[in-house]
């Protein structure tokens, strides 16, 4: 038998388990929150799981109509894929599972082995195929971040993740040499920009926040939600003509989805999974008291961990005035002191098995409601991220921005405040711009500062706890981002 005859069977082999049990990456458009809803409960009664990065996917599905950006984002995981691959896109919810059964086929289909050849071909043409470096400063859109941080920043949908276009120095490969400015202690360091989103794990649809790092730390951060293509539809979870489920196990679920993401952020992918099946049996219509105790199981899980306390306390400590100021409110505001990442995702919680009890849920939505200006509470939502980023590294920007879960669907669908484009009059439509710089001593440790303990989030790296069978650091036991211990 051939070289070629073995390379051929093998990937045969290989096709073979990706058809039954498909890893998919899903690039969810602003507005298509329900088609993303939809197409995780396919994926998840085909046995199959979600896809961390390009490198770990078997389907590429595009929930919604993407705009220039957000497509081109998606070509570039695309060439980021190995074979067997396949693409498709839904655009309805009641399409996405239709769409990815059709995509199954082709992954052990005879074009695979073709496409295959003509990949090789353009790597040998070009020194690179569909997502190498090109030349208009979108060439990579992440690969592998800085030191071994994939997934922040430098995983699949990283932006302008070859940081051209920003003044930089080309270098050999596509890269840009680092500028150099003082830090917050008048050294000069090395500075790159970096953008996380518009398609990372568990992050908000088409989001983007543009950050400028000194080492691993946040100097400077910047919002804006990349535009659809397609109409802007009310917000799923506010829109109540749209949902079989009522408003106490809707908004039960909403903070299940919330949860869900960002226990995906802290790489502990089975109660991502957990908060996923609650969250979808409450919008299939399941009655809120069937769920109630499968929800008390899994919350004690979650409550437990020490190690998901760990990553959380402390980071993005957002007070009472400086929401109010912010046009925060919702559970962010209601949040216990020290008003931390973890006081944000135990009120989710609280309020989660509330409605699930049948206690009227508060006014406003599951995420609060109107600032004075008329503006959504995602807006003061992601004011807040931008502001409490710069003074932490990306791992804990992540999870800042988990626990604050601003909806894109709101900010693509919701008025814009007086004066609020001024400055961007002349991006696409929808897309906000959001941005702070680093403020001297705002670190946002101040929960640890309160406890005695140095404001050190990043020396927390590669600690487990034991028995959780998920460790925290640059990643997690559980297919966490980067290395990282898992916990033992």
């Amino acid at each position: 038998m051939g070289l070629s005859t073995a390379l051929r069977n093998l990937a045969e082999r290989l096709a073979a388990p990706a058809a039954g049990r498909p890893r998919v990456l899903l690039v969810t458009c602003p507005g298509a929150t329900a088609v993303r809803l939809a197409a995780e409960a396919a994926v998840a009664g085909l046995g199959g799981k979600p896809a961390d990065s390009p490198a770990q996917a078997d389907v590429l599905l595009v929930a919604g109509e993407p705009g220039r950006e957000l497509s081109d984002a998606a070509d570039v995981l695309w060439g980021q894929m190995p074979g067997p691959r396949a693409r498709g896109e839904a655009r309805r919810p009641q399409d996405a599972d239709a769409v990815l059964r059709g995509l199954l086929p082709a992954l052990a289909g005879p074009g695979q082995e073709t496409e295959a050849a003509r990949r090789d071909d353009e790597w040998g043409r070009d020194g690179g195929g569909s997502g190498g470096a090109g030349e208009d400063g979108h060439g990579e859109y992440g690969g592998r971040g800085h030191d071994g941080h994939q997934g922040h920043g430098g995983d699949h949908g990283g932006g302008h993740g070859d940081h051209g276009g920003h003044g930089g120095m080309r270098m050999p490969g596509g890269l840009t040499a680092a500028e150099r400015a003082e830090d917050r202690d008048g050294l000069r360091l090395d500075v790159l920009r970096v953008p996380l989103g518009p398609v990372l794990p568990g992050w908000p649809a088409g989001l983007v926040i543009d950050t400028v790092l000194q080492g691993d730390v946040v100097q400077r951060a910047e919002g804006r939600v990349l535009p659809s293509a397609g109409p802007c539809p009310p917000p799923f979870w506010r829109a109540d003509g749209d949902h079989h489920a009522a408003p106490g196990p809707r908004t039960a679920a909403c903070h299940l989805d919330s949860l869900g993401r960002l226990l995906t952020v802290a790489g502990w992918e089975a109660a991502a999974a957990g908060a996923r099946r609650l969250r979808d049996r409450l919008l299939a219509g399941e009655p809120a008291d069937a769920v109630h105790a499968d929800f008390g199981t899994w919350r004690r899980r979650v409550e437990r961990s020490r190690t998901l306390r760990w990553a959380t306390d402390g980071v993005g400590v957002l007070t009472p005035a400086d929401a109010v100021r912010l046009g925060v409110s919702g559970p962010a505001v209601r949040a216990r002191p020290p008003h931390d990442a973890t006081a944000r995702w135990l009120r989710w919680l609280t309020e989660a098995e509330e409605a699930l009890a049948g206690q009227e849920v508060p006014e406003g939505g599951p995420r609060g409601g109107r600032a004075p200006d008329g503006s959504p509470p995602s807006r003061g939502l992601l004011d807040a991220a931008v502001e409490l980023a710069p003074g932490l590294e990306l791992s804990s920007a992540r999870l800042l921005v988990a626990s604050l879960d601003p909806d894109p669907d709101e900010l693509a669908a919701g008025p814009e405040p007086d004066g609020a484009r001024e400055e961007g009059a002349g991006e696409e439509p929808h897309q906000g711009r959001h941005g702070h710089g680093g403020h001297e001593g705002h670190q946002g440790h101040q929960g640890n500062r309160d406890r005695g303990e140095p404001p050190d989030h990043g020396q927390r790296r590669g600690r487990g706890e034991g028995g959780e069978g998920h460790g925290h650091g640059d990643g997690h036991g559980e297919g966490g981002h980067g290395g990282g211990g898992g916990g033992r």
